[in-house]
């Protein structure tokens, strides 16, 4: 199971000016950041991973295959990991 981690919230100035200690965290530490100007969310840092994923759930057509493949799953179609390597 994959830990989540909360996202830390700082002021512009202090992602500008900590730029690469952030990236480092980011990278080793999976963090999450929400960067503030004048006291409201603007912006995140998050890793490209982590991107990639939520891009990847915005997806229509990716949406559409989790589907299908529930309903497969739910009726019994699917393949155990074992079979599904078997070819």
């Amino acid at each position: 199971m994959s830990r989540r981690t909360t996202a830390i919230t700082i002021p512009a100035y202090v992602a500008r000016t900590q730029l690469g200690s952030i990236l480092t965290q980011v990278a080793k530490k999976k963090a999450r950041f929400i960067i503030t100007k004048n006291g409201k969310p603007t912006a995140v840092i998050l890793g490209a991973t982590d991107f990639d994923d939520i891009l990847e759930e915005l997806d229509p057509e990716f949406q559409e295959t989790l589907k299908v493949a529930a309903k497969e799953y739910r009726a019994g179609k699917a393949l155990s990991p074992r079979k599904s390597l078997k070819g």
